[in-house]
């Protein structure tokens, strides 16, 4: 279906140019006079001028980023700033802290990232339901928990008692349990190891934005530690239209709004909207979203980085 409707867009859009250039011509050489499209281009670049937000200074964002690892030479030689003056360059991220050898998003895997040469960590942030920050990837506690429940419909005091650990193929590796993070103690934690951090919002409701801008308040350091993610634009540009120096990107994946993940080699994943007015809304909105990202949205939101799913680049 996804192909289908790409089709008729692309067909529909080219079937607007081709009609756009001959009124232009005809205006111009038989009426002699400026096109509309000429008047609505100039109201169209107006109006991106007045709500785009400027990215934050080159020199800030290389500081975060650090130096393209394209750009390195074939003996790496460019070592991580220690504060020497030397460049820093982001050769390895700890995915949800390093979720593969520790409980994923925990505070026992972020200090271990650090020994295994990672320079930065991505975590992903969710608010409970008394609106307490905390890591956490997924918006149930059952994958990781064993048990049944919501993180948008429970308290930290009751998510603080479950065991992250609990399904973890290492788990015999772990002397005690493992307790979700506080938001606050991560960022504590890779601030304190001299980390990067990528903060992934996972979080759909607004009260995320103050959240992020209290945190960047209490830690100032992370203006040239921390990125700001999401796959919500407008969580991001609400963000920086507060406090335009934070360094941000949009993350992107295939399918974002029509299925629920997505996997290069399992094939289609299950459907979002079981609806299929809804579902063909979300594959319609899937296309224009993908068109306006790199042409209209970047630019308009100032981030820094695009975040790619990884099977996008290679399965």
């Amino acid at each position: 279906m996804h192909v289908f409707i790409e089709l008729i867009i692309n067909s529909t859009l080219l079937w607007i140019f081709l009609q756009t250039t001959l009124n232009v011509l005809v205006t111009i050489l038989y009426e002699h006079c400026i096109p509309w499209i000429v008047w609505g281009s100039l109201i169209v670049i107006i109006a991106l001028k007045l709500v785009r937000i400027s990215p934050p200074p080159a020199n800030t964002v290389q500081e975060v980023l650090g130096v393209n690892p394209l750009f390195l030479g074939k003996d790496n030689s460019i070592p991580e700033n220690r504060g020497n003056g030397e460049q820093y360059c982001m050769r390895v991220v700890a995915h949800r802290g390093g979720g593969y050898d520790y409980p994923e998003n925990s505070l026992l895997a972020i200090r271990n990232s650090k020994g295994k040469g990672c320079t930065a960590v991505e975590l992903d942030l969710r608010l409970t339901k008394d609106n307490i920050p905390i890591i956490f990837h997924d918006s149930t506690i059952e994958r990781l928990t064993g048990q049944i429940g919501t993180i948008n419909e429970m308290t930290w005091e009751e998510l603080k008692k479950f065991d992250i650990s609990y399904n973890h193929p290492l788990r015999n590796k772990f002397s005690n349990s493992e307790s979700i993070a506080l938001f606050h103690d991560a960022l504590q934690e890779c601030l304190n190891n001299e980390q990067r951090v990528i903060i992934d919002i996972k979080e759909t409701r607004i009260d995320v934005v103050q959240v992020v801008l209290d945190a960047y308040e209490k830690y100032p350091k992370l203006f040239q530690r921390c990125i700001v993610s999401s796959f919500n634009p407008i969580i991001v540009y609400m963000i920086r239209k507060k406090e335009p120096r934070i360094v941000s990107s949009l993350a992107w994946r295939p399918y974002f709004f029509s299925k629920t993940y997505y996997a290069g080699l399992e094939g289609m994943s299950p459907v979002q909207f079981h609806n299929p007015f809804k579902h063909l809304a979300a594959h319609i909105l899937e296309i224009l979203y993908e068109w306006l990202l790199p042409r209209f949205v970047y630019h308009i939101v100032g981030i820094s980085a695009i975040l790619l799913h990884k099977d996008t680049i290679n399965p």
